[in-house]
């Protein structure tokens, strides 16, 4: 009697669930990461100004020193890695629960993450190499729930 062969997987089945994890810890990492720096960029961009401290409160070298005019950089940044991350979730998550649209998000993700030094880019790459050529559309199509 003739043994059955396993059940063969796709290199997209393979691979989605350690995809759409990574994203969901890259997000967290991102957020972490910028969460540690925070204080420093926020210092540099305005909340050096104040030296002396038993000065009653006045400015030795004014407010905002070094960069007075820049006090905006922090938020915006936050505002910007903010974003990042949650689109690196609901592409983590979405991938996750095989949304029908989770593959185009994720490419579209892994494009404007590709810059990303280190981390970024190799995530990026290999969501890339799991998503992108043709037949990973038709493999995604078949496990996708709709």
């Amino acid at each position: 009697m003739p043994l059955s062969r396993p059940m063969a997987y796709s290199r997209v089945q393979r691979h989605i669930q350690t995809v759409a994890i990574l994203w969901i810890v890259w997000a967290a990492w991102s957020v972490i990461g910028w969460l540690i720096a925070l204080p420093f960029v926020a210092g540099a961009f305005g909340g050096w100004g104040v030296w002396g401290h038993g000065h009653h409160g006045y400015y030795t070298f004014g407010p905002g020193f070094p960069f007075p005019h820049m006090m905006w950089v922090p938020g915006f940044i936050t505002v910007l890695v903010f974003g990042r991350s949650l689109l690196a979730f609901i592409t983590g998550i979405s991938l996750l629960r095989r949304a029908p649209w989770a593959r185009t998000l994720a490419i579209v993700a892994a494009f404007l993450t590709l810059i990303k030094p280190l981390t970024g880019t190799v995530l990026s790459i290999y969501t890339l190499w799991v998503l992108l050529p043709a037949p990973a559309g038709q493999e995604y199509e078949q496990i996708a729930v709709p």
